[in-house]
């Protein structure tokens, strides 16, 4: 018993001595590890494209960029991809005015939520669900409020109902210079091209007379090309007497293989002193490296959006 009292402390002792050691090994591992990274958030922020080049990219300050763009079924559940987003804030935010067709959603959050994305400056007016059917849609235009004042808005009534969807006007200003005009955004439908594109100078009419302007630039997606329309036949209806074609058919405003002119922009012959003589089809699948993307170019939208530059201090009416 005696033998085994005096080797116990000296056991002990041991364990002591080697938990220490053990515990300074540690603690110099420790010290001379270097510090972990910090593991980046899993929401992280997508990073804005860079600022979309075009052909044309001279621009004065006097230059006024309008924008027509169906944006393809717009929603909550675009809205819920953050790379269409972004992508399609950075399109936007190129613009002075932007008419945007195909707003589907039957709330008003996500419009309201794409437009808090934007810069603050960037304003915007919605028109009337319209739709006979349960498929409704808005008709949405953002525009730049320091360069473009928006001095009121109306939809067409359409008292023979031609229209599906109600043709959406818009009576605007430029801040800097004298160029007043009408914007007039639409959506034709497919089936029904033949007598709603006929409609269209009398809608432009309508709201000439409404606020005493002439100058008038009618834009949207006419879905007058391919199956759906004979684009020859619009110089029948558009008359050059009256009117100019600024998009006209050897553009290609869809994404598809198909090479179709389905979106417009036609002006009043009043309004010909106010256009740079600058347009065209900003192609996004060409803009942006998709590579880089979960993406399709497609699940931004199935139609490009098309443009055309006007002057801001040339107006003489």
């Amino acid at each position: 018993m005696t033998q085994k009292q005096k080797k116990k402390p000296v056991y002990r002792v041991v364990i002591v001595l080697l938990s220490i050691l053990v515990l300074l090994l540690l603690w110099l591992y420790l010290k001379e590890k270097p510090e972990k990274p910090e593991t980046p958030q899993e929401t992280e922020e997508l990073e804005t494209p860079e600022t979309i080049e075009t052909p044309e990219t001279i621009e004065t300050a006097e230059d006024i960029t309008v924008y027509s763009f169906n944006i393809q079924i717009f929603g909550e559940s675009k809205m819920h991809k953050p790379e269409v987003v972004a992508i399609l804030v950075d399109i936007i935010s190129q613009a002075d005015i932007v008419a945007v067709q195909e707003v589907r959603s039957a709330q008003q959050e996500p419009v309201d939520n794409f437009m808090r994305l934007l810069p603050e400056y960037y304003q915007y007016v919605l028109g009337p669900r319209e739709g006979r059917s349960s498929s409704k849609e808005q008709y949405w235009i953002i525009y730049d409020s320091r360069t473009i004042e928006l001095v009121d808005s109306a939809s067409w009534d359409d008292p023979q109902d031609i229209f599906e969807r109600n043709p959406f006007g818009a009576y605007l200003k430029a801040t800097h210079g004298n160029f007043d005009f009408i914007l007039i955004n639409n959506h034709i439908q497919p089936s029904g091209t033949l007598h709603e594109i006929a409609a269209l100078p009398t809608v432009a009419d309508f709201f000439s007379s409404l606020w005493d302007e002439k100058d008038v630039l009618i834009v949207g997606d006419f879905n007058a090309d391919g199956q759906y329309y004979d684009e020859s036949l619009l110089a029948t209806v558009f008359s050059e007497d009256n009117y100019r074609s600024i998009i006209t058919d050897e553009y290609d405003t869809t994404v598809a293989q198909s090479d179709n002119t389905y979106d417009r922009c036609i002006i009043t012959v009043s309004a010909v002193e106010d256009y740079t003589g600058v347009c065209g089809v900003l192609r996004f699948d060409e803009v942006y490296d998709f590579s880089q993307y979960t993406i399709q170019p497609r699940e931004v939208s199935d139609h490009y959006p098309i443009w055309a530059r006007f002057f801001s201090d040339r107006d003489s009416d």
